[in-house]
Order: C-alpha cells, then sequence, then structure tokens
C-alpha cells in the first residue's frame, strides 16, 4: 500500500531524491515494474555538464542536504538506483529498455538524453569523482554515505560481470604509480592491495612545481583491472586585501552559493592585560536556501581566556538558537540553528598577557553545505 501511494507522487513530483528513493524501495521489494518508471522518469531528469551528468535538487533533502552538497547526494542516490536497476535487468539496461507501464503514465525520454543506462552511470560516477572535497569526502555526512555506497555498488556490480565473463574471480595485485610534473619525474608511490582496507597514499608536489601553469600526470603499470583515483588539493593564501572578505567586521558578500550574513566587533581592541573583552556576534541566513544547524567561528586573538559562564548564560537565553559550542585556542565555534531575523549573541574573554597581533578570521558557514560561506577578516588587537 505504501508504495502504491508512492507511485501516484512519482508521476506528479520531478524531484529526483524521492524518484531514486522511490525505485530503490520499489526494487527492494521486488516491484520491477515501479522501478522501471522512476529509472525512466530519472533519465528524463539527467542534466549534463561537460563527461559527467548530475541530478539537480531543488528543494532541501530530508537530511536538510542544498546547493553542491544536495546535489552530489542526490546524484550519488540516483547512481545507486540506476546501478541497482541493472543489476535486475536482462536486457543490458540498454535504450531500448522500456518501462512496463500504462499509456497514460508512460514517461517520454527526450531524444537527445537516450543514452544507455550503463553510460548514464558512469556519467554520474564521474560528476561524484570531480566534486570530491579538499578532505576526500563529499561535503556532509549523507552525501559521503550516498556516493560510498553508489560506489561499492558500481564495483560489487563490475567485479560480479567480469566474474561470470571469465569465470574466476580477478586478483587484486597492488601496482605502482609514477608522478610526473611538467614531463619530469618527481616520484613513485606503491598503491595497495585493492581489497585491502589502508589509507590514502599521499605526495607532496610542492618541490615540482613553477609559477605558473604546471602540468601533472599519474602513469601506471600492472593489471589493467586495478582500480585508484587520485585528487590534486591545492593551498595557497590570499592577502586579506585581495580577499573576498570584509575588514570592518562586517561580511554580507555572498558567492552563488552562499546567503549567509556574519558581523563580528569586539569592544576593546585596544586593552590592558586581564582586561574584560566583549564580543558581539550578528549571525544570519539571508534569503530561503537551506534551513539546518550554520556554525559560526568567532576569533579570538592568542592568549584568550574565555569566560565560560558568559557562553553558558547566552546559550541559555538564545532558546534553541544556539545549540552548543567549542572554545579552540584561536577561535570560539557555536553551533547555530538559524532564527527569523538572525541570532545575536556575545561573549566575554580576558588577554592573558601583552601583545600587538591579528585575531583568527571569523566566518559563518552552513554544516550540511559547507560551500556557502561568508568570512570576515581579522582584528587587530594591541594588549598592554
Amino acid at each position: 500500500r505504501a508504495l502504491r501511494y508512492l507511485s501516484a507522487r512519482v508521476e506528479e513530483i520531478d524531484e529526483p531524491y524521492l524518484i531514486a528513493s522511490y525505485a530503490l524501495a520499489s526494487l527492494d521489494a521486488g516491484e520491477r515494474e515501479g522501478a522501471a518508471r522512476a529509472v525512466a522518469k530519472l533519465r528524463a531528469l539527467a542534466h549534463e555538464e561537460g563527461a559527467g551528468a548530475y541530478w539537480a535538487l531543488e528543494t532541501n533533502t530530508p537530511f536538510y542536504g542544498w546547493g553542491l552538497a544536495g546535489r552530489v547526494e542526490t546524484t550519488a542516490l540516483a547512481v545507486r538506483a540506476l546501478n541497482a536497476y541493472c543489476g535486475t535487468s536482462t536486457a543490458e539496461c540498454g535504450s531500448s529498455d522500456k518501462a512496463p507501464s500504462n499509456p497514460q503514465s508512460e514517461i517520454r525520454i527526450p531524444q537527445s538524453r537516450e543514452i544507455r543506462i550503463p553510460q548514464l552511470i558512469d556519467r554520474g560516477l564521474l560528476f561524484l569523482l570531480h566534486n570530491k572535497d579538499r578532505y576526500g569526502v563529499w561535503y556532509s555526512t549523507q552525501a559521503t554515505v550516498n556516493v560510498l555506497d553508489a560506489l561499492l555498488g558500481l564495483v560489487a556490480f563490475e567485479d560480479a560481470k567480469r566474474a561470470r565473463a571469465s569465470g574466476v574471480a580477478q586478483p587484486s595485485a597492488g601496482d605502482t604509480a609514477e608522478i610526473f610534473v611538467n614531463g619530469r619525474r618527481a616520484g613513485a608511490l606503491a598503491l595497495p592491495v585493492a581489497d585491502l582496507l589502508s589509507a590514502p597514499v599521499a605526495f607532496d608536489l610542492s618541490p615540482f612545481v613553477a609559477a605558473g601553469d604546471n602540468r601533472v600526470e599519474v602513469r601506471r603499470a600492472g593489471s589493467a583491472h586495478a582500480r585508484a583515483q587520485a585528487q590534486l588539493v591545492t593551498t595557497f593564501y590570499v592577502p586579506w586585501a585581495n580577499a573576498q572578505a570584509a575588514a570592518s567586521g562586517q561580511s554580507a558578500r555572498q558567492n552563488g552559493a552562499s546567503a549567509l550574513r556574519l558581523a563580528v566587533a569586539y569592544d576593546r581592541p585596544s586593552a590592558s592585560v586581564n582586561q574584560e573583552v566583549t564580543c558581539s556576534v550578528e549571525a544570519e541566513r539571508v534569503g530561503h536556501s537551506g534551513y539546518g544547524m550554520m556554525l559560526a567561528e568567532v576569533g579570538l586573538p592568542p592568549g584568550a581566556d574565555v569566560d565560560r559562564a558568559s557562553l553558558e548564560h547566552t546559550m541559555k537565553e538564545s532558546g534553541w538558537a544556539i545549540s552548543s559550542y567549542d572554545v579552540l585556542p584561536d577561535r570560539l565555534v557555536v553551533y547555530l540553528w538559524p532564527a527569523g531575523g538572525g541570532t545575536r549573541f556575545n561573549f566575554k574573554f580576558r588577554p592573558r598577557y601583552g601583545l600587538d597581533a591579528l585575531t583568527a578570521p571569523s566566518q559563518l558557514y552552513d554544516y550540511y553545505n559547507p560551500e556557502a560561506r561568508t568570512v570576515v577578516a581579522p582584528t587587530r588587537f594591541v594588549v598592554r
């Protein structure tokens, strides 16, 4: 009965997250006809991006995901659904597959998107691999879980196909990857065995890169079936004069995914040792994108002794707006749930010794879509 109810909703709504979830539930329940209709609709809703493909999220996910993180979470779920459907298809999931539905509810796939499902899975996988963040995960916990589920399902599916074709399981031997920068060999990495749980293998390219464009190549020998992926992460610094951050203690600058505002003010940037300083913070989600938790990181000067009693009082007075906080050596991290008109709070700290130094920068970002963030430049403190 639940699947019948959802089947009608799937026909009414062009929301890929719902459609992919319904397809997976239908396959688990053995309802291949409903899954076929959902898969046909997923094919129609796919968007091409270069050599990749993704499924756009028009709302928030049930786990508060939105923006790029929500798009990754949705695409991973769609890839999982397509791959699971291919595991039950007897026609190799080709474009000739037609959903066995009644004519009134038949879904017409646009001609430009009439590609084989395995090709669409490959394009979705390429989008997911291209959108890994600098930490080697996918922005949020749920997006990362969905992507890993999709990857594991694809690996198991391909291994099973290869074993059926050869009659034996393929060995998973390790091999070597050679790193070349601008045509010059920089070094080599020994890759672990494919079925061995291991940490990422890192290689520092810093000594080999030069100003301007650089070409990095990863060359491998060994088994043609050994799987690996490479990620290049760069870290660089931008002078605050050129950075997209406000130096006045306020930041309302927005990029394509950010709709956040943060203001940080200290009543005594010039203070005496052990003199009480009050920091006032205003954090607001501007617009209607997202509704999940936000993190405000408020920069502190070196040697600041934060008054936890003032924080506890602020948290109690805020109701549900402030969930918790962490005091770090260079910043205060506050977990915020958005409220209409923003959240305002203050806390106190005391500098323990004399200095002339900058605070850490302050920033506000969405916990479920870290791409959405706004930054406030550091404030100079002079303590005597």
